[in-house]
């Protein structure tokens, strides 16, 4: 149980951050300050500095919290995903995911053996904790500079990939010296049925959903209703063994284009009763769940700033070591990619979201727990690196839009196009055509 302080502590910073964070939202329009940035601190400043609270004062409900963000924020991207362009998406974004995550991997696990001193297992683990990008940190960021629908779409699938490859490969390899070595066809498998049987849940489920959602609406109060049925979607694919976060993005994906329509014009010709339209979520639950995501993501990098742990200078120049490197191979991944049609100014701002969360967070404290050698030398390394990697982001966001690094980009991905290519139309023909019509 909290103690009294710090749980007089913990509900006056939950007011205080109402306001505030609605402060830094102004403040990130106004000066490019970013602010999650500004909420990590806050967190920091209340956690690791002032000791004013910390992760085990909120016990379990802290990583619920933090999970509900997560879901939430993958659901709001799923509904903004275009079914119709979903297949160029895919296509685009799994060959910068992989250039990435491979690279991440790769990177990490051997400054792991050369810095730390970790066996070959525990390094690739390290690399696997540090492969995921935050979608909560990269979604609501790329909101907030006003990239193209393209590339946020490109940045929703990318996350949402790496949160699930790096999920299941850290826990497939810290069980490998318990079940006597890894078996690599099993565990292709694994991710393999985490994707597909997933995402097919998620769908199956905002088919239902949707059929049930004005019969629902009958009842009060059921604003919160939708989000209710999400988390059961969640936890109901979590708890089947596949990916609860890939479910997330293929229920919100599915609410917002109806893939399955014909369904139900097959029931209504099969059968009368089962002749009922698809529901459509209104605007009055959009604006709530917009509420619902500032709210969660406001508490979720609180939380992240208060669950990070500064433990020696080694760690820290590890961490930043470490982070430079990785903005380095995103920007490279980024600039090998130019068929990916990124506009120069949205490629700018993709090689610069390689922000780690709190999944590396979580993931990070695995193999200390199954005892693996280096795990608490490789955990401190990871919290260094998750903050950083923030920070970097921010910076980086800040300097771009202020102009000061716009040269460097500019110079580095100018394979980009500045801009669309104008589609050729008649105007000019019908411009040439009348000329002599007029002077007749």
């Amino acid at each position: 149980m909290p103690s009294s302080r710090a749980l007089r502590a913990s509900i006056l910073l939950i007011g205080l951050l109402f306001f505030g964070a609605h402060a830094f939202s102004l403040l990130f329009e106004r000066t490019s300050v970013p602010d999650v940035l500004l909420l990590i601190l806050v967190g920091i400043a209340a956690g690791p500095l002032l000791g004013l609270v910390s992760p085990e004062d909120f016990g379990g409900i802290g990583d619920v919290m933090s999970s509900i963000a997560l879901v939430v924020i993958l659901f709001e991207g799923g509904m903004t995903l275009n079914l119709a362009t979903l297949g160029a998406t895919i296509r685009r974004a799994f060959p910068l995911f992989l250039a990435t995550f491979l690279g991440t991997a790769g990177l990490v696990a051997a400054a792991g053996m050369l810095s730390l001193g970790l066996p070959p297992l525990s390094a690739v683990i390290f690399g696997c904790v540090l492969g995921s990008i935050s979608p909560a940190v990269v979604l609501p960021l790329a909101r907030c500079l006003g990239l193209s629908k393209a590339s946020n779409d490109i940045l929703v699938v990318e996350t949402s990939l790496t949160d699930v490859f790096s999920i299941i490969l850290v826990f497939s390899l810290v069980s490998a010296p318990a079940g006597g070595g890894l078996e690599v066809g099993k565990m292709i498998g694994a991710m393999l049925s985490a994707l597909v049987f997933a995402a097919a849940i998620g769908l199956a489920a905002s088919f239902l959903w949707l059929k049930m959602l004005d019969f629902v609406r009958r009842f009060p109060n059921t604003m919160l209703s939708t989000l209710a049925f999400l988390f059961i979607v969640y936890g109901f694919t979590e708890f089947l063994g596949f990916s609860g976060a890939i479910a997330s993005l293929a229920f919100g994906l599915g609410i917002a284009n109806k893939p399955f329509a014909f369904l139900s014009r097959l029931g209504s010709r099969l059968d009368s009763r089962l002749d009922s339209p698809l529901a459509t979520v209104s605007e009055a639950e959009m604006a709530f769940f917009n509420e619902m995501i500032f709210l969660l993501k406001t508490f979720f990098f609180v939380y992240l700033g208060i669950s990070i742990r500064f433990a020696g200078l080694g760690s820290v120049g590890l961490g930043l070591g470490l982070t430079a490197a990785l903005y380095c191979l995103r920007l490279l991944a980024v600039w090998s990619r130019p068929e990916a049609g990124f506009l120069k100014r949205d490629a700018t701002f993709v090689s610069i979201m390689a922000p780690k969360g709190l999944a590396s967070a979580v993931l990070a404290g695995l193999p200390l727990k199954a005892g693996l050698e280096g795990a608490q030398a490789m955990r401190d390394a990871a919290y260094m690196v998750i903050f950083f990697s923030i920070v970097a982001t921010s910076l980086l966001v800040f300097l771009i839009k202020r102009g000061v690094l716009e040269g460097f980009y500019g110079r580095v991905l100018r394979r980009f196009p500045e801009a669309e290519a104008a589609a050729p139309g008649p105007a000019a023909g019908t411009a040439e055509a009348a000329a002599p019509d007029a002077a007749g």
